[in-house]
């Protein structure tokens, strides 16, 4: 009787798990625009980051999909019937169609192909590939925030402010920081400066601060006057917005000239008042 028991149990069990239907590509719900950013890769360069990009997918009545991508650094895209399919919690989309790039105001057409691993709105990864384009162009999408790391990587250039308790606003024009990602999430930042010495800092850490983003650290610099230098510590502090147009990178070495510190700004040196 018990053994008879647990087998319409197990029957049961069964019937009702092949009753529970598994999501397809009709009921998975795909639909929305897509917000993140994008990491575009060719023979010429690697990971070039745009961030603020935005992906719409529009569900078509067959189950298919229409994508749509317009960035302001790469173009148009246009994929009308990328293919669905779905496992369990994950939606893969695939499919064909056509870009719109150029550069200097002329524009041409290319074909361009199209994937996607789709878990909800705010979790997927999608890649436009474009084989006609410098030896082969792929531009990967993926939700969410920009690394801070790859985001700030670049040079940034224009002119330093260095005060101390011997002199105010000594301008130097054409000056730059060259800051680089060591793909763990920190900076490289070297200053290269002829009338300062170089500044290294081996691994900043970057935060974000509402719009801003903000990197620190610390390292040596060689410096001194009529061919003998000394090594002196020093902090670096920096914030930059994302567009990294408005920046300030300040480089302290307490132990030079009652404290030394030395800011790089955008654009040029003020004008001295005569």
């Amino acid at each position: 009787m018990k053994i008879k028991s647990i087998l319409m149990i197990s029957i049961a069990l069964f019937m009702m798990s092949c009753d529970k239907e598994e999501p397809d590509s009709k009921t998975f719900n795909i639909a929305g625009s897509y917000k993140g950013y994008t990491l575009a890769n060719c023979n010429y360069f690697q990971n070039m980051i745009s961030p603020d990009e935005t992906v719409v997918i529009t569900k078509n009545t067959d189950g298919t999909a229409s994508v749509s991508f317009t960035s302001a650094s790469w173009g148009e895209f246009t994929i009308t019937d990328a293919q669905a399919s779905v496992s369990k919690d994950l939606c893969t989309l695939s499919g064909s169609g056509q870009t719109q790039m150029g550069m200097g105001g002329s524009t041409s057409l290319y074909e361009c192909t199209f994937t996607a691993k789709i878990k909800s709105q705010t979790d997927a990864r999608m890649e436009f590939t474009i084989p006609d384009v410098m030896g082969g162009m792929t531009i990967t999408f993926q939700t969410g925030d920009a690394p801070a790391d790859l985001l700030l990587a670049g040079t940034y250039e224009g002119y330093t402010d260095a005060d101390c308790d011997y002199f105010q606003d000594r301008y130097t024009d054409d000056e730059s920081v060259t800051l680089t990602a060591n793909g763990d999430g920190s900076l490289k930042v070297v200053f290269a400066s002829a009338s300062w010495g170089t500044f290294t800092v081996e691994s900043a850490t970057v935060t974000k601060e509402n719009e801003d983003y903000l990197f620190s650290g610390s390292g040596k610099v060689s410096m001194g006057m009529g061919g003998s230098t000394s090594d002196y510590d020093f902090t670096l502090s920096g914030r930059t917005n994302s567009a990294k147009d408005d920046f300030s990178i300040a480089f302290n070495v307490p132990t030079v000239m009652g404290g030394l510190t030395i800011t790089l700004l955008p654009g040029i040196a003020p004008t001295p008042e005569e």
